[in-house]
């Protein structure tokens, strides 16, 4: 991976973005699992209502693929092959702390800020500046990702009732998602020099993670 030097607005977006990934790694449900005392309904309840975004992350990437750059098709490429695992590795989690696999396939009611989540992600990739799209799904939702899933596993690691299939999304996070922000970045820093405005990347991104921390708290309920 090619690693560029940063221009002076990226430390500007991380800094923008760092209260907000803060206030995201505080919410009661990354809190309470890194206790390892997640509220089985909570958490049920939670993973049910989250799993759309999950579901459909690799169509999002697909849709930034339809529209990329030669120079960034290989990383959304590889990035799809990756996503469309994590559908069955979250219901496995699902599996875990014992979610009946209907509630993943029927219509329950929605929470409203996961909804309006999904829709900002959905509406990104299918019409934004392809640099501020990139910014508020990969560069935005794959960053703060990989953190969750690093703070989630120093409680859910001692949980032997959902073990090691129940921890494989958070592990597969915490593992290569680290990876993924910073190719990202370097689309993105690309996108700016053809012409994008710094502003409304850093724009995307936080208002990606703004409508994640709403959402988070009303899912885990």
């Amino acid at each position: 991976m090619n690693v560029t030097p940063h221009p002076a607005w990226v430390a500007d977006l991380n800094a923008a973005l760092e209260p907000t990934q803060e206030a995201i790694l505080n919410t009661p449900v990354i809190e309470d699992a890194a206790e390892n005392r997640l509220v089985p309904a909570k958490i049920q309840n939670f993973l049910v209502a989250f799993y759309p975004v999950i579901r459909d992350f690799p169509q999002w990437l697909q849709l930034l693929l339809d529209r990329s750059p030669e120079d960034g098709r290989e990383f959304f490429e590889g990035n799809i092959r990756v996503e469309r695992r994590h559908g069955s590795m979250w219901r496995a989690m699902g599996d875990g702390f014992a979610v009946p696999r209907e509630r993943f396939e029927r219509a329950e009611p929605a929470v409203p800020q996961v909804c309006a989540f999904h829709d900002y992600l959905t509406n990104m990739c299918l019409a934004a500046p392809f640099g501020a799209a990139v910014s508020a799904t990969n560069y935005a939702v794959e960053g703060i990702a990989q953190k969750i899933s690093e703070k989630a596993l120093r409680g859910l690691s001692r949980n032997e009732k959902i073990g090691r299939k129940g921890r494989w999304w958070l592990e597969e996070h915490a593992k290569y998602d680290d990876e993924h922000p910073i190719q990202a970045l370097e689309i993105v820093k690309r996108c700016v020099r053809r012409g994008e405005s710094p502003t409304a990347v850093q724009e995307a991104a936080c208002r990606s993670l703004a409508l994640m921390r709403e959402a988070m708290p009303a899912a885990y309920c």
